[in-house]
């Protein structure tokens, strides 16, 4: 293993005494009851109380990451999601909810969250979360289905999903993945309108014009 790697894993290189995704036991879930998710009241960057599961996640169309300012300023995590929010446009507060989760409450405060929050022009629909304790870990694991020793480094990820009615898509992509891609991930997860009438899908027929919508080649 590479010492990059061993690194990575212990959380040396990336994580402060206060940064930590790795609760201190395992805590059994409960699919039935909030989609496994603990019950989590925390606090928003405005000063507002906040239910992760009842107000961040259920019947949304959602994205979740992790972080800490203090890994930010090394890392740049916050300044990616901040194109991703800016390509979605109108869409984040309407149709999708991002929540960033901070996994430092301790220097993290509601006043440094809002200060963070502002210089990233984050609009409404996406909220900096500030649990306590063990709670980010809790979260996390429910997300990642991890064992015990994944570490904050770990946490440049971010979770989507629809979890709107009877959908339970989930997915995860980089914190660093290009805006179009992300984008476009985000944008599929949105629920369309059932079309008013058939609709003609494959490449077009031997000899015909290939349909106006159709992008793959003319047989």
């Amino acid at each position: 293993m590479s010492t990059t790697r061993r690194q990575l894993l212990s959380g040396a290189a990336q994580c402060g005494p206060n940064e930590s995704l790795t609760p201190t036991s395992v805590h059994q879930l409960n699919l039935n009851e909030r989609c496994g998710f603990p019950d989590v009241h925390a606090m928003s960057h405005k000063g507002e109380p906040v239910r992760f599961f009842e107000d961040r996640i259920q019947n949304k169309v959602f994205m979740v990451n992790f972080f800490s300012i203090d890994d930010d300023k090394m890392h740049v995590q916050t300044e990616q999601i901040a194109k991703i929010v800016e390509g979605l446009g109108d869409k984040v507060g309407r149709d999708v909810f991002l929540t960033s989760i901070t996994v430092d409450p301790v220097n993290d405060t509601v006043e440094r969250l809002a200060e963070f929050a502002a210089k990233h022009n984050a609009p409404d629909g996406w909220v900096f979360m500030r649990a306590s304790g063990e709670e980010p870990a809790m979260l996390a694991q429910r997300l990642y289905h991890f064992n015990r020793g994944a570490s904050a480094g770990m946490g440049r990820l971010v979770f989507y999903g629809n979890a709107t009615g009877n959908a339970r898509i989930w997915g995860t992509f980089p914190a660093k993945i290009t805006t179009q891609d992300a984008v476009h991930r985000i944008s599929w997860m949105l629920p369309r309108k059932k079309p008013a009438s058939p609709q003609m899908a494959g490449p077009a027929l031997p000899g015909k014009s290939a349909y106006a919508w159709n992008h793959r080649a003319t047989l």
